[in-house]
């Protein structure tokens, strides 16, 4: 969970922010709706920053429910709500599983069953066994 929740929650910010224009010009809904945008793509960022903590992973599921609550200002935003959202789910069930393979191939490396360093990445395939190719192989 260290790289991508906090990505996903950098873009979607850039977006909310790029939007601001639209909801003013194009959907007409004036200075309300650019302030309400702007206080919710400042907020993503700041989550961004606190994304690699679980407080900061709550927090990103509260924003992403405020995103797709922003299709009440925009409509077009409950698509991007949308998108946004599949992506965040995506993020934190992959970084999760990363995390647990990083955390197995410590304990394997601090066992000695797989020798520490670059050259010999003790790659897990799944959380029950491990698989590492031999310096033949590669």
């Amino acid at each position: 969970m260290k790289v991508l929740p906090p990505a996903i929650l950098f873009f979607e910010a850039v977006v909310i922010a790029l939007a601001i224009p639209v909801a003013v010009a194009a959907a007409g809904r004036g200075a309300g709706a650019a302030w309400t945008l702007a206080a919710l793509a400042v907020l993503l960022f700041l989550a961004a920053g606190m994304a690699r903590r679980p407080s900061g992973v709550r927090a990103g599921w509260v924003l992403q429910a405020a995103v797709i609550a922003a299709g009440l200002i925009v409509p077009a935003m409950l698509a991007l709500g949308l998108v946004f959202f599949a992506v965040w789910v995506v993020a934190v069930i992959y970084g999760t599983k990363a995390d647990r393979f990083a955390a197995r191939n410590k304990a394997l490396v601090a066992a000695g069953e797989v020798p520490p360093g670059p050259s010999s990445a003790g790659v897990v395939d799944d959380l029950t066994s491990p698989h590492v190719d031999p310096p033949g192989d590669r």
